[in-house]
């Protein structure tokens, strides 16, 4: 049964490709930008590093919101703002799902001005993604030499509320934002996008560990808010887990509350607090214990020389320590076996040594 499900399943898809591709036609070639007409970039230098901003007049874009984006002229893939990755890399162009299921999403006609900021499917609803590969994308077009009127904002997505929040700050008005959500397929005047904002290897384990400073200072100007004492007396943390939707918890994590409590530590629940008290909270801090996760994308806010903890699996990656030195925090982890993957992921829970833990502070 279940393999004629899947049978069945593909079927649907296969003509739904082939219905759609009827419809707008087959993607078939490969547009350089160097060669085209209408499809042009500038290159933008923010503290010594490089980036592009592309202009592409009369295009549609189509994304499948989570590894692939084909902005398209003529049935043509454009070589440079499109993006395609697999194994985490962004790979050849002609690799771009498109070639072979086309643009199955009705397509929706924009007049004027579109600015994607589309990046990777963890820009849908990941907070750190947001922060560090789609929010940047505002400075990126703000150094831009030339002042451009856009008419609307193409973000991974507008669901979750640090999405609005931190939009409402940089203000944006809503009626100028579009989620990928809806507008997966759109034609426009001119579609404008930019170079991933740190993506320079093209390799993204190296990448993450090596965020320019410019972002974090991109970060810190737009939304710290200085003097500030509305969490003044909040100084010693443990962000818990009670909000967690993926596979990574503490197991034990009652029997570190409980030792964290006697130590002087209050523990919090990130999403109790909404975009800017969370800023607050990590900027007014001097000691944060959690679990590796995106929350703490949050110490780029942080004030020099606080104090960070990180429990992680064994399998989890650098990327917060990282961040962490690179704004002069005083960085120290605790990592302890994976206890749900055998492989290299920063997903997967943990049991943390509460002696090992309480020697440590």
């Amino acid at each position: 049964m279940l393999k004629y499900r899947k049978y069945i399943s593909n079927l649907y898809k296969y003509i739904i490709y082939k219905i759609f591709i009827l419809i707008y036609g087959k993607i078939n070639s490969i547009y350089q930008i160097e060669n085209s007409e209408g499809i042009n970039y500038e290159k933008v230098n923010i503290s010594d590093n490089e980036h592009k901003i592309y202009f592409c007049n009369k295009t549609r874009l189509y994304t499948d919101r989570v590894h692939d984006l084909a902005i398209i002229k003529n049935n043509s893939i454009i070589n440079g703002p499109s993006f395609q990755y697999r194994d985490n890399k962004d790979a050849n162009c002609d690799l771009n799902s498109v070639f072979s299921k086309g643009t199955p999403r009705i397509k929706k006609k924009i007049k004027g001005k579109i600015f994607s900021l589309l990046t990777g499917g963890g820009g849908n609803r990941n907070y750190w993604h947001w922060l560090f590969d789609v929010l940047p994308r505002m400075e990126i077009l703000e150094k831009f030499h030339e002042n451009i009127n856009i008419d609307f904002y193409l973000f991974p997505n507008l669901d979750e509320k640090f999405q609005i929040e931190s939009l409402d700050v940089l203000n944006i008005p809503s009626n100028k934002r579009l989620s990928s959500k809806i507008y997966r397929h759109v034609s426009a005047d001119q579609i404008i996008t930019t170079s991933h904002p740190y993506n320079i290897l093209n390799e993204p384990l190296l990448d993450s560990l090596n965020i320019p400073h410019w972002i974090t200072d991109f970060l810190r100007k737009k939304f710290l808010i200085r003097n500030d004492n509305s969490y003044k007396k909040l100084k010693k943390i443990f962000i818990n887990r009670k909000d967690g939707k993926t596979y990574r918890f503490i197991s034990n994590e009652k029997a570190v509350e409980d030792l964290l409590k006697k130590k002087g530590f209050k523990s919090i629940t990130m999403s109790d607090y909404n975009f800017l008290d969370q800023i607050r909270i990590f900027n007014s801090a001097e000691y944060i214990i959690g679990l590796h996760g995106a929350g703490f994308a949050n110490t780029v806010f942080c004030e020099p020389k606080t104090k960070i903890l990180e429990l992680k699996a064994n399998t989890a990656g650098d990327a917060i320590k990282n961040l962490a030195e690179k704004n002069q925090l005083t960085y120290n982890h605790l990592s302890f076996k994976n206890k749900t993957f055998d492989y290299d992921d920063q997903n997967g829970d943990i049991e943390v040594d509460i002696n090992l833990l309480n020697k440590t502070l």
